[in-house]
Formats: structure tokens, C-alpha cells, sequence
């Protein structure tokens, strides 16, 4: 089998972009914002938008624990 198109442990993800905090919470209260807005409409977009702002939340309540701890994103 030839390996030339195997990209595994060859990419990183950009740190930068997934730990932004305030640009988290931001998206957060856009999609909680947009969910109300839109839950007399459309009910089903509704729970997906909502559904997407509780994974928000999870990944801000795991960003502000790490950072509690005082672990340091750039190694």
C-alpha cells in the first residue's frame, strides 16, 4: 500500500482558531440569540441551532477549566 496520500499525524490543528475564547462566546450568544429569533418559525432549526450552542458552552466551560489549571496552550 503506498502512503503518499495517508496525511495521518501529518496535520495539526490551528490552536489559534479553536481556543479563542471571546470569539466562543461570542458565537454563543449569536446562537442562542438566533434560536429565539427563529423558534416561533421554525422549530427544527431552532433545536439545531440550539443544540450547536450547548456544544459551544461545552467547549467554553472546557476552555475555562483548562485555563483555571494553568495549562498553557503553546507548549
Amino acid at each position: 500500500m503506498k502512503t503518499h496520500f495517508c496525511k495521518v499525524g501529518k496535520t495539526s490543528p490551528n490552536i489559534n482558531t479553536t481556543t479563542n475564547l471571546k470569539d466562543l462566546e461570542d458565537r454563543y450568544t449569536r446562537s442562542i440569540e438566533e434560536a429565539y429569533n427563529i423558534e416561533q418559525t421554525d422549530m427544527g432549526l431552532s433545536d439545531i441551532l440550539l443544540y450547536e450552542a450547548q456544544k459551544l458552552k461545552q467547549r467554553i466551560l472546557n476552555l475555562k477549566r483548562l485555563n483555571s489549571k494553568g495549562f498553557d496552550a503553546a507548549f
